[in-house]
């Protein structure tokens, strides 16, 4: 198994720990990374409205 799996499964282990440990924490940090990503999305699309 090389090294690059192996973070891979210890990155994985440690998010589903921390889901499990805190569920509400998790989805908060989710949804603000989920809004951050739209509002990211939503500026681009202005943006590039605002060219034309």
């Amino acid at each position: 198994m090389n090294v690059q799996k192996v973070v891979g499964v210890l990155v994985a282990v440690l998010v589903v720990f921390w889901i499990i440990d805190s569920p509400t924490t998790a989805a908060g940090t989710v949804n603000a990374i989920l809004g951050n990503l739209a509002s990211a999305g939503q500026s681009i699309i202005l943006f590039l409205r605002n060219l034309v």
